[in-house]
């Protein structure tokens, strides 16, 4: 008698349990939005992408906040569609238990804006990804300018070689700069991507410089001068940094910082014009 209680209890608290279900899913299935919230992440003070932009973005593909059931939201396309956006670097797209929907960006933090030599202007954010300019919000960042050879097409085409080579040979969503590894690889033809070379060159010398304190608060500009070696423009003395390739990098910096710890602290910041770092364990000077 005992056993048959028992199994009895089991099947009403299961039919329970699964009565329960069956209601939370048809509320949910009938329930309607009561809000929308946008968090951005940002660096301090840019404005690349505002919660405006995220909502007209999202109207544009028939998002109504105004009675429309939660049943129709289709999360990941929300999120490819933010993430598709050149601004935002990740999205995650969720619904509350109270109906409010949530969207969390992540923002892209460009480190270094060129400017090439077809008139052309756009950033490289800081995993090497091609981010346009914006009307509303320009980034104090470091600027490369001069010979610089790389028009739009390379950097499109960089960007959308995924679909090119069906995915195969790397990684989803990498950036323009890994696959200017890529191409160079695989030997592809070079008079397709114009500048591919340079690009990685530029970046690689911006991300350098940005991440490091000291350097990003005395280096303002690069510049490709018409023998393609890399000039850094300080913004502490009179003189030009003649740098060469991104070769040895960190061994040039090495030594363009003991000089101005042990030269230019006797010298004075402004007695040469130029300082050359492209030769092996020394520095050469021009003097004014």
């Amino acid at each position: 008698m005992k056993r048959i209680l028992d199994i009895g209890s089991w099947l009403l608290l299961l039919g329970g349990m699964f009565s329960l279900m069956s209601f939370s899913y048809y509320s949910r299935e009938s329930q309607k939005y009561n809000d929308l919230q946008i968090k951005i992440d940002r660096p301090i003070k840019s404005q690349f992408i505002t919660e405006e932009d995220v909502e007209e973005l999202l109207q544009n593909v028939g998002f109504q906040l105004k009675d429309q059931k939660i049943s129709s939201l289709d999360i990941q396309h929300i999120e490819k569609l933010l993430e598709n956006n050149s601004s935002i670097s990740s999205a995650e797209v969720y619904v509350t238990i109270d109906g409010r929907v949530v969207i969390e960006l992540q923002e892209r933090t460009p480190i270094i804006r060129i400017y090439n030599s077809f008139g052309e202007s756009f950033y490289l954010d800081e995993e090497g990804s091609f981010m346009p300019l914006s009307n509303r919000y320009t980034a104090r960042v470091l600027i490369a300018h001069g010979n610089v050879n790389i028009p739009f097409s390379t950097v499109y085409r960089l960007e959308d070689l995924e679909t090119s080579l069906s995915r195969l040979f790397r990684q989803k969503n990498s950036s323009a700069v890994e696959n200017t590894e890529l191409f160079n690889k695989l030997k592809m033809n070079s008079e397709d991507l114009p500048g591919a070379d340079q690009l990685k060159n530029l970046f690689t010398l911006g991300r350098f410089i940005t991440s490091d304190p000291f350097w990003n608060a005395q280096i303002s500009q690069i510049y490709v001068n018409r023998n393609g070696d890399l000039e850094l423009t300080p913004r502490v003395g009179k003189h030009k940094i003649i740098f060469g390739s991104t070769e040895n990098l960190e061994e040039k910096f090495s030594k363009l910082l003991l000089f101005y710890q042990k030269g230019l602290a006797r010298t004075g910041w402004n007695e040469f014009t130029s300082i050359n770092l492209k030769f092996k364990n020394q520095v050469v000077c021009t003097k004014k």
